[in-house]
């Protein structure tokens, strides 16, 4: 989620001529035709993405000293009641995001019923994790929202606005941990150093983007246009949106906290300091989303692994834990599937194709 959830989905293009436009300039210039890197397909992307998760997963085994059947044991022998309360809370966590979401699409004049909006979240985290090269979650709200409207362009910069305030409460929240949390200290620049440089740009420079892009571009730039005369311009502008949409965030980051306390007290691992769960989720989550990889599949179990060592876990009761979140957020995923078929929102091929046609 993020909310916490993050996605391996393309991203979003809602400049629809973009694209012809990139093409006449590259056809009329030779010279900087023989300097383009060479197109990679979506499907190619996605195939390297797995494959890194499957390595980094497969690796886990092979170089992790897990006891695999210690593993088995604890798993086992988990305690259901709190496993029970962590799927429900988990699956509440939706509502928040569905709620924050609401506010963003109503202010570029976009209005659903909550309950429907609780349906495209599910549906997209359906998506995200089952059909990713094919629509995407992301393209999936953007889809339902504007569905009927012809407004795609305004579904896709609430999408973008519910990501940005989704993944900068994330990357603050990271960022405190490491630089206050036992094991940030030791962890490899390779991998602070874009969590630090993420929380920077999201709070120092998305802010200024309209003002920036007039001085940087100029008034005529269509970027520029975008950040300053579109819908898109009410997120700059609504300062209590913004904040509302900010604190319902940092609620969204204490239930999937919550979420992964449960999970700890399922397993046994009581001695875990209940404010470390703060500073360790929210680092693995940045970690997942900014590694290349299916999902954060494969880094993510690393990283959990790495975290709850620090604090005196032994690796199978690290991996136990780690496979436990992953199947608690493919139950989530496999719940938005049901709610697909349940409430028909099926996309038809044609539709599909065009929406990942408008993928960059």
């Amino acid at each position: 989620m993020v909310s916490n959830r993050t996605s391996s989905a393309p991203v979003l293009d809602i400049e629809p001529d973009l694209t012809e436009r990139l093409e006449q300039q590259y056809k009329a210039s030779p010279t900087q035709r023989r300097w383009t890197v060479p197109h990679i397909s979506s499907q190619t992307k996605m195939r390297l993405k797995i494959g890194i998760s499957v390595v980094m997963f497969a690796s886990l085994f092979l170089f992790g000293k897990i006891d695999l059947s210690k593993s088995w044991e604890i798993a086992m022998h988990a305690n259901l009641w709190f496993l029970g309360s962590a799927v429900v809370l988990y699956l509440s966590s939706t509502l928040i995001n569905a709620y924050r979401w609401q506010l963003l699409a109503n202010a570029v004049g976009l209005r659903k019923p909550f309950f429907k909006l609780v349906q495209f979240c599910f549906v997209g985290l359906f998506f995200n994790l089952f059909l990713p090269s094919t629509v995407g979650g992301d393209f999936s709200r953007c889809y339902y929202l504007s569905k009927g409207t012809g407004r795609y362009g305004g579904a896709a910069y609430s999408v973008l606005a519910d990501r940005a305030v989704g993944i900068a409460v994330l990357f603050m929240f990271a960022s405190l941990g490491i630089l206050l949390g036992p094991g940030g200290s030791e962890m490899a620049w390779a991998l602070k150093a874009p969590i630090f440089l993420g929380t920077i740009g999201i709070f120092g420079v998305l802010p200024f983007m309209p003002k920036l892009t007039k001085k940087l571009l100029g008034e005529h730039n269509f970027i520029t246009k975008k950040f300053n005369d579109s819908s898109a311009k009410v997120y700059w502008q609504d300062k209590n949106l913004i904040g509302v949409s900010l604190g319902l965030s940092v609620l969204m980051q204490v239930v999937v906290v919550t979420v992964h306390i449960l999970i700890g007290y399922a397993l046994g691992l009581t001695t875990i300091p209940l404010w470390y769960y703060f500073v360790f989720y929210p680092s693995v989550a940045v970690l997942g989303f900014i590694t290349p990889s299916f999902n954060g599949i494969g880094i993510r179990e690393w990283a959990y692994t790495y975290f709850l060592t620090m604090v005196g876990i032994d690796n199978s009761h690290a991996l136990t834990y780690a496979i436990m979140w992953l199947g608690l957020t493919t139950i989530t995923s496999l719940f938005g599937g049901i709610v697909y078929v349940a409430g028909h929102f099926k996309i038809s091929k044609e539709e599909a194709e065009k929406l990942q046609s408008q993928a960059v």
